[in-house]
């Protein structure tokens, strides 16, 4: 199937928010980041990276006619939104602990699975 330029910008952009999200939610729950920094991580790196996710993810679904209710496509929010509650707890203490840094990037890699693999 050929892609036009318009899914092939929205699949960049959804791989640049994945980077992001990805990136800014790791240096989040990272041990040796103070928790100022670690707030200005979560809410600035990860924040936007879930939002460009989201909003290219859902038009990629949308465009490329798969079910919004497929297994992967919900999977995936649920997944993603997880990982968020986990990221935004971590902003909030002070030290952060394995469990938290579990919470947030666990459901990240189950998200990136489900992303390339789509089960039905």
């Amino acid at each position: 199937m050929g892609y036009g330029r318009g899914v092939l910008w929205l699949r960049f952009a959804k791989l640049l928010g994945v980077l992001i999200l990805v990136a800014g939610t790791a240096a989040a729950v990272f041990p040796g980041i103070s928790g100022s920094a670690r707030k200005r991580l979560a809410y600035l790196v990860a924040g936007p990276g879930f939002g460009l996710t989201w909003i290219a993810g859902l038009l990629l679904v949308h465009w490329r006619g798969h079910s919004m209710l497929s297994t992967w496509v919900v999977g995936s929010l649920a997944g993603s939104l997880i990982s968020l509650q986990g990221v935004l707890y971590a902003a909030g203490r002070e030290r952060t602990s394995f469990t938290v840094a579990a919470i947030a990037l666990v459901p990240l890699v189950v998200v990136l699975a489900l992303m390339i693999w789509r089960p039905v």
